[in-house]
């Protein structure tokens, strides 16, 4: 992390890049705030380049400088730091993100090139592929001595219509052509040809004629990709589309072992638009061919959380569908990106715009004391009980933005429970995280805070415990020490303690039927036999939870028990 002060007369401008992850970030961020600002004609602005969060103190005492008066100015080029500071009552100015990408136009060929251990990536991507008008090409090198059984392959794997072509073969919409061994194959005019001139790069067939007569032929309405192999074949190509404006897309050499040499050759020669891994690929590719109006639906959509999940790790697949084209579908507005091509090309490419797709499909909207009357039965009922446990370990299941976690501390204290207990709070979405370890929360539903509070049994005022500081809401330090937040998904992360009392609410509710099983059966492992599971009034999991070998501890409770004899 750097912080670059400049004087620009009247103006002060602090560059600050960088994540500011350590404590000596922090203070040369801290040494460059004036200590008042009340009556100075200088106006501070602090440009954050690189931060999709600040730590609480650094909120603070920006907070602290402008509402002593300071003039101040904050400009953040992460989407993710300016909702985080507009939600809790800060000026900013959010710069949008500047896309160089050129929109794909219709994509009317698509070509697919590779040598060593490309086989099963071709049939992979040709298998996910929707039937639409678009021509496929498709070149791989073989022996000429050998017999390339590539169309047959592909055959049993497509509705496309495969073909090994003859010279002359007029190309048809909606049909795949297969570079036939010891000939290159070439596109112009509407129709093949294949020929035995010379090897290129010691190849024949040749991805560098192929890729040029493409660029030649469709221009900025091709998509070609570049798969595993070696040599240098398809570097030319590349260059030749890029020429044309077409969009070129090179597999991650990563995936490629000791056959990456032609992918990263061509990476290095700098003529490409994405890097990015097969599966990516496939979907991209599958939405490029089905045109601008397709949809976030379907295999389509499947395709993409299969993609999300390989590239970054992130397992939405089970996730409620409705939800989640809902909100890609407002994310491809607000991205100004018609084409889901288009959109899945930001996504994988800008781990900005990645991190702003991953918080919005994060279910993040909470309040203290939601639903207080669980709350009132945790307190009049389940805790008492649970206080003969010389230690009572609690977890916070989705915690998103932290409300619930400090909610179940503030209860705790108040039956003289929290020093010897532990609270778990784990969320799948690290920029939620952040914001609940700040301990720092929106002024604008106090009074919604307050009323859920004392409906919980609350003895005293809300306010004690989360106090109003100015702009926002502050939870104690002595709440804030007592949470142990981690990173932890529901989805594809097993069991790591046990627990006296675990609180998932309003989680599941966007899970698909499987899914929701797979998270009880976690839940029932990593409860106490004499333990609870609180679950959301709103989820829907009665059933569900009974079937798992839960039972409501009272009639019409969404709080449960396992049953005796229940399976582990």
């Amino acid at each position: 992390m750097s912080v670059t002060l400049q004087n620009q007369g009247a103006l002060r401008k602090v560059a600050i890049l960088g994540r500011l992850e350590t404590a000596e970030d922090r203070a040369a961020l801290l040494a460059a705030l004036p200590a008042g600002s009340a009556g100075q004609a200088i106006t501070l602005e602090l440009d954050f380049y690189d931060a999709d969060t600040l730590p609480g103190d650094i909120i603070e005492a920006l907070a602290e400088t402008l509402d002593g008066g300071g003039q101040v100015k904050i400009v953040a080029y992460r989407a993710l730091l300016a909702h985080g500071l507009l939600r809790l009552g800060l000026p900013v100015l959010q710069i949008p993100s500047q896309s160089r990408r050129t929109p794909l136009a219709e994509c009317r060929a698509l070509v697919l090139a590779g040598s060593a251990q490309s086989l099963d990536k071709i049939l992979y991507i040709v298998e996910r592929l929707p039937l639409t008008r678009a021509t496929v090409f498709v070149a791989q090198h073989v022996g000429e001595d050998q017999e390339n059984l590539l169309d047959r392959l592909l055959k049993a794997r497509t509705e496309y219509s495969v073909l090994m072509p003859q010279h002359l073969t007029a190309v048809q919409p909606g049909a795949l052509y297969v570079a036939p061994p010891g000939h290159h194959l070439r596109v112009a005019h509407g129709l093949i040809y294949l020929t035995r001139d010379r090897k290129i790069q010691f190849s024949r067939p040749s991805i560098d004629v192929l890729f040029e007569s493409v660029a030649g032929e469709y221009g900025d309405k091709a998509l070609a990709v570049l798969l595993c192999g070696f040599g240098q074949d398809g570097v030319a190509g590349c260059a030749a589309l890029k020429d044309t404006d077409a969009c070129v897309i090179i597999e991650d050499g990563e995936e490629c072992g000791p056959a990456r040499v032609m992918p990263d050759s061509a990476r290095h020669a700098g003529r490409y638009d994405h890097v990015m891994r097969c599966p990516v690929i496939a979907s991209v590719a599958a939405a490029a061919v089905a045109g601008a109006g397709a949809a976030p639906t379907g295999p389509l959509l499947d395709l993409f959380l299969e993609a999300v999940n390989s590239q970054q790790g992130y397992d939405l697949r089970h996730y409620q569908r409705d939800g989640l084209e809902r909100r890609i579908r407002n994310l491809m507005l607000r991205f100004g990106l018609g084409g889901f091509a288009d959109f899945q090309r930001a996504v994988f490419s800008d781990p900005v715009l990645f991190e702003r797709l991953l918080a919005e499909l994060s279910v993040g909207v909470t309040r203290f004391f939601r639903h207080p009357e669980q709350f009132l039965e945790l307190r009049e009922k389940i805790l008492p009980y649970l206080s003969s446990f010389p230690v009572i370990k609690v977890w916070s299941a989705g915690c998103a933005s932290g409300e619930e976690a400090y909610s179940l501390a503030i209860l705790l204290d108040e039956l003289g429970l929290l020093e010897r207990s532990r609270l778990f709070a784990t969320d799948a979405n690290p920029y939620l995280l952040e914001l609940a370890r700040s301990g720092l929360f929106p002024a604008e539903p106090l009074a919604v805070n307050r009323e859920n509070y004392l409906a919980s049994g609350g003895p005293r005022l809300f306010d004690v415990h989360v106090p109003p500081a100015g702009r926002f809401l502050k939870a104690r330090d002595r709440l804030r020490k007592h949470i142990l937040f981690h990173r932890h998904s529901l989805v594809s992360e097993g069991v790591f303690n046990e627990f006296q009392l675990i609180v998932c609410r309003n989680v599941m509710i966007y899970f698909d039927a499987e899914l929701q099983e797979q998270a009880l059966e976690r839940f029932s492992r990593s409860l106490h036999r004499d333990g609870f599971l609180m679950l959301g009034p709103q989820d829907g999991l009665r059933h569900l939870a009974q079937a798992r070998g839960f039972t409501p501890c009272t009639a019409g409770s969404h709080i449960y028990r396992l049953r005796d004899g229940a399976p582990p």
